[in-house]
């Protein structure tokens, strides 16, 4: 009998343990615990809604736990369906003495999801909906959201979910739209977390760049949230553009730009540092605070080192104090007449900004044959706007620039004035002036938010091969002329420009160049937006000048001398059409307008005058 009680005994342990290593191993497939789960379900979230074929059971026999996976399952949570790929849950085995199901632990994957239709219930897992409002749309998948419960099955804070986004389109701003966002994406203890982040970026201008090897961690603070970001480009062009400096990023070359930043409640941004760097261009910017509409309200330091065609042209520190200090070895000053002459509304980016700015830079570049050295700034800057700017420079030891930019007082009206002994420097970026040799130059500009007048004079220069003039010459069968500009130039005494610029136009008062050689006055418009250029004017060559001026009683023989050659007919002209499409047509004059004898009366009369 005890023979047969402990054979029993054994052979029962022995089918216990083949059950258990059959469950450890293989596990067991059973629609037996179907209802209890769904039931248990339902009590703990009338929410959800779960239907699964059958169950998988396997046993944990350390841990006393089975691993519970659901056959085929279909979430459906606050009327969201969830495509499940797999559902598995960790029951503790209590519930077999207890009657009551206990599952711990629940993991699922699911397949790839339409954020738009998931997004109503963000705010019932603690992710609020505002938070994601800038989504336009994204795909994404859940590769293993892991879910703890309490013994009343209720949702512990510490879930943590894995995944990979394959498409996303987010808007950063009215400017700027991310499209085609690729990343894994992870989210623990409130901290959510991007990896391998490649994406494109387009502009409103329709300008787009490619960025990759991102990485990304968003962790609320209280009511903020701190990012920390990184990543590269080979369209670092792309970014936004400080206006009043001349600089550029070379395609193709990787730039990596490192931050990290806070969104606050208010919707500010605080950069507590920023990096943008790559083998030959490094800016750095620390403390940069920006409001909601990404203008700038205060920073702290900006330091800058830019390269074009590999040669540095920019290299310099900015310090917020007091007072707003920049120094360094270089600055490249292409952009800052144009800046400064702008007829435009109130620089926004800098409309929180009201300090005295001090500028000195060892040198300037502004075109390589006349590099500006010791150049110096002082001025004001009033929500955004510069006044009271004076700037002293030298090219050499009897050779200065200077530049004047003040604020009429109970009036929006700003004078810019600049004097140059060499006037090339200021004007080699305009096509206007190609092959322009000598002289010295006076700008005087009056401007305000809508419109500007202006006077450009440069007096003792030379033209040499300048395109425009030369096929001038050509249709006016002036060989001689012609042959002069392609040689050693032809002089003029002055060149006056009036102009008046408004955002649709620029009306060109007048042009008038006079020199031993030929006189010419023009006028005409630019449109800007079209590029539309039409012009109309007179040539006329020095002998049949000064023969009409000669003319003149008294005048003309104090001004000319008694002597003047027979003189040809001049030419009248017009130019027009688009920038690379103008035509030009010339016709012979027989005599000149008043307008065109009182201005070369008035150059006459002062050259006269010089001379005495």
């Amino acid at each position: 009998m005890r023979k047969t009680l402990v054979s029993t005994i054994l052979f029962i342990l022995f089918l216990l343990f083949i059950a258990i290593s059959y469950l450890s191993f293989f596990g067991y497939e059973t629609v037996r615990f179907n209802k209890i789960i769904k039931s248990e379900l339902k009590k703990s979230n009338n929410n959800i809604d779960l239907n699964f074929d059958k169950i998988s059971i396997r046993l944990d026999i350390k841990k006393l736990v089975l691993f519970v996976k659901l056959i085929n399952p279909n979430l459906n949570y606050y009327d969201t369906t969830f495509p499940l790929k797999s559902l598995r849950a960790n029951v503790n085995l209590e519930f077999l003495t207890k009657k009551k199901l206990f599952i711990e632990k629940i993991n699922l994957s699911t397949e790839y999801l339409e954020f738009n239709k998931v997004k109503p219930i963000l705010n019932k897992i603690d992710l609020k909906e505002e938070n994601f409002k800038n989504i336009i749309k994204a795909r994404f998948q859940i590769n293993d959201l892991r879910l703890e419960f309490d013994e009343n099955f209720k949702l512990k804070k510490n879930y943590t979910i894995d995944g990979n986004i394959n498409t996303a389109e987010i808007k950063i701003s009215n400017n700027y739209i991310i499209k085609n966002l690729i990343a894994n994406f992870s989210y623990k203890n409130s901290s959510f977390d991007l990896d391998k982040i490649s994406w494109n970026l387009k502009d409103s201008k329709n300008i787009s760049g490619d960025f990759f090897d991102g990485k990304l961690n968003l962790k609320p603070v209280k009511k903020d949230y701190d990012i920390d970001l990184i990543f590269k480009t080979k369209n670092a062009s792309i970014f936004p553009k400080i206006s009043i400096m001349n600089y550029s990023f070379i395609k193709d070359d990787i730039t990596e730009v490192k931050t990290k930043f806070s969104i606050k409640k208010n919707k500010t941004v605080f950069f507590k540092s920023l990096s943008i760097k790559n083998r030959n261009n490094d800016l750095q910017l620390n403390d940069l605070l920006l409001n909601k509409n990404y203008n700038l309200i205060n920073f702290g330091k900006i330091k800058v080192k830019t390269s074009i065609d590999n040669d540095i042209n920019n290299e310099f520190i900015i310090f917020n104090r007091d007072k707003i200090t920049i120094e360094g070895k270089v600055f490249d000053a292409k952009m800052l007449i144009k800046e400064l002459s702008k007829e435009r509304k109130k620089n926004d980016f800098l409309k929180k900004i009201s300090k005295e700015i001090k500028i000195d830079f060892n040198k300037i570049l502004k075109g390589a044959k006349f590099p500006i050295k010791n150049f110096s700034l002082v001025g004001k800057i009033n929500k955004g706007d510069f006044y009271d700017v004076l700037a002293k420079s030298d090219f050499s030891d009897n050779k200065h620039l200077d530049i004047s930019l003040k604020k009429q007082k109970q009036s929006e009206l700003k004078i810019l004035e600049v004097y140059s002994d060499i006037a090339l420097p200021l004007l080699s970026d305009y096509k206007f002036f190609e092959g322009l040799d000598g002289g010295n130059l006076i700008y005087l500009s009056k401007f305000d938010k809508r419109k500007s007048s202006n006077v450009l004079t440069i007096n003792n220069f030379k033209l040499n091969k300048a395109p425009a003039l030369a096929k001038l010459l050509t249709l006016a069968d002036l060989k001689g002329l012609t042959d002069t500009l392609k040689g050693e130039g032809i002089s003029f005494d002055t060149l006056e420009i009036k102009y008046e610029s408004s955002p649709e136009k620029m009306d060109i008062k007048e042009i008038f160049m006079i020199g031993p050689s030929i006189s010419i006055l023009i006028d005409g418009y630019v449109e800007k937006k079209s590029g539309l250029i039409s012009l109309r004017g007179t040539l006329v060559p020095a002998k049949t000048l000064n023969t009409v001026i000669s003319k003149i009683p008294v005048i003309g023989e104090i001004l000319v001398g008694k002597k003047v050659g027979e003189g040809v007919f001049g030419i009248s002209f017009k130019i027009k059409g688009l920038p690379n499409n103008t035509k030009t047509t010339v016709n012979p004059v027989k005599t000149l307008t008043p307008r065109f004898i009182t201005r070369a009366l008035e150059a006459a009369k002062k050259k006269a005058s010089k001379q005495e």
